[in-house]
């Protein structure tokens, strides 16, 4: 199995029941979001995804859009707040780019 071919039959389905054709990075995002929602660590995150750091953290950022598509309504808020900060703490412990202000 090659990687286009996956996507090529993966596409042909959503698009024949009404959904949107996704790009291969949607894969590659979600897997990074579901990680990091069990807690590993970031470092593990951005190794084994082969992250460039600041596209990593380009969609961090845009997490309060990205988390509501993969969880339940039943998360514990209180862990996902603390999460935020375990971001940003790596994001400045790494010398990123300023973190946005989170809204």
């Amino acid at each position: 199995m090659t990687h286009p071919w996956f996507l090529n039959c993966c596409n042909q389905i959503w698009v024949s029941t009404s959904f949107p054709d996704m790009p291969g990075h949607a894969f590659h995002i979600r897997g990074a979001t579901k990680l990091l929602l069990q807690g590993i660590p970031l470092d593990v995150v951005t190794t084994q995804g082969r992250w460039k750091s600041q596209a990593f953290l380009d969609y961090w950022w845009q997490i309060s859009s990205i988390l509501p598509l993969f969880i339940s309504s039943s998360a514990d808020s209180t862990w996902l707040l603390s999460l935020d900060s375990v971001m940003d703490n790596f994001a400045c412990c790494t010398n990123f780019c300023t973190v946005p202000s989170h809204s």
